[in-house]
């Protein structure tokens, strides 16, 4: 039987079984999986299932068609009026608890993202949920409005950001390591991510999960990838993350220049919180858009060992190998960086060579102005070379 697209046939031990249900080994790790033949079956949605809960209205069902298959499940057409997404792997419970939490649920009320009107959820996962739409952009349109979109994005992020906790680099590096591990790449990264770079509830986007209502693009919260379920803890992400992942899975549509990179960029921080703005949270010394760029891009490389999608594991590869650069020119500013704290211990030795009399008051300033200077220099050469954003 042919396998699915949401088969991880790139890592699974076994062969795929539409009737199996169960733990799946693979070689990135144990995974469940539920069996939805059923739910594909106009029949089946005629009683609502005794297992599990139910969040909103059970649907009435009249039309029930097949979209398509996707690396998250099954889409399908509801009544011509809904969306539904049935999502066989058991990849945690994202979107229900964005629609339990009432806090979060009333704030993204107004904004630019379509919350379910049903999710039914079982022990801790959900396995289908309900959009109130009835048509989803394809890769081509939504590249078109990609502008708008993260302006969408901004809007949403400025939302949630009451709701933010603050950085918690050690995890975000932990977890750069805990894919590249997995993955046995050649590169490394870590960054030391500013206090403006916070972490905001987890909401799953995707560029093949956006709809238009009144003339506006909406984004379609997604349950949790299974590259992610796989290979990291369940984290709250930065804004930049959501956005950067959006940007390079454009990038594999169409390849972005600088230009249209920045125009993405800002069009996403002239509606996000103005902190997001700060020069140290788009600082490339700070990790910035950049670290995420390459969160980003390690993500899309599991994806596609996960799928065996070749093409995409050839262009992520081809990214990656451009990653040893940018970090080599960081190298060369943390030398300049040091030359800070190389100043800082100058004044030191001139203050206290001139408190116990070892050198002369003329030659203890001399050094000690000399210090000062060569501080304020290397640090102001190591800010100016940061590396652009985008």
């Amino acid at each position: 039987m042919d396998e699915p697209r949401w088969w991880p046939k790139g890592i699974a031990k076994v062969p795929f079984d539409s009737a199996f249900e169960g733990e799946v080994v693979s070689s990135f790790g144990r995974f469940n999986v539920w069996n939805t033949n059923g739910c594909l079956e106009k029949r089946w949605w005629k009683n609502q299932p005794r297992e599990g809960k139910i969040l909103g209205d059970w649907p009435e069902v009249e039309v029930l068609e097949i979209i398509q298959y996707d690396m998250y499940g099954i889409l399908l057409n509801l009544n011509g009026t809904h969306i539904v997404r049935v999502s066989p792997i058991e990849v945690g419970d994202d979107v229900s608890r964005m629609l339990r939490h009432k806090p979060w649920n009333k704030s993204l009320s107004e904004q630019p993202v379509l919350l379910p009107s049903m999710i039914w959820t079982v022990s801790g996962n959900d396995r289908i949920i309900i959009y109130p739409c009835s048509i989803l952009l394809g890769k081509e349109e939504s590249h078109s409005m990609r502008f708008r979109i993260s302006e969408s994005v901004g809007q949403i992020h400025k939302t949630l950001d009451q709701f933010a906790t603050p950085n918690t680099e050690r995890r975000w590096n932990d977890r750069m390591n805990d894919i590249e591990a997995a993955l046995k790449t050649n590169t490394l990264w870590r960054a030391p991510h500013s206090k403006y770079t916070v972490g905001l509830p987890r909401l799953n986007l995707d560029i093949d999960s956006i709809t238009i209502k009144e003339g506006r693009p909406y984004l379609l919260p997604q349950p949790r990838t299974l590259v992610e379920h796989l290979l990291c803890e369940s984290d709250r992400l930065p804004g930049l993350a959501n956005l950067m992942m959006l940007e390079r899975q454009w990038a594999e549509f169409e390849k972005p220049s600088e230009q249209t990179r920045q125009q993405f960029l800002h069009s996403w921080l002239d509606h996000a919180p103005p902190s997001y703005s700060n020069s140290k949270a788009l600082s490339t010394l700070c990790g910035g858009p950049w670290i995420w760029r390459y969160h980003a891009t390690l993500n899309l490389l599991a994806q596609a060992i996960i799928y065996n999608d070749e093409e995409l594991e050839k262009n992520s590869k081809t990214w990656l190998s451009d990653v040893s650069r940018l970090q080599a020119h960081l190298g060369v500013l943390r030398f300049w960086k040091s030359g800070l704290w190389a100043g800082i211990t100058g004044l030191v030795i001139a203050f206290f060579s001139w408190q116990l009399e070892s050198l002369s008051p003329t030659i203890s300033g001399i050094i000690a102005a000399l210090s000062l200077f060569f501080a304020i220099g290397s640090n102001q050469l190591y800010w100016s070379k940061d590396p652009k954003p985008y």
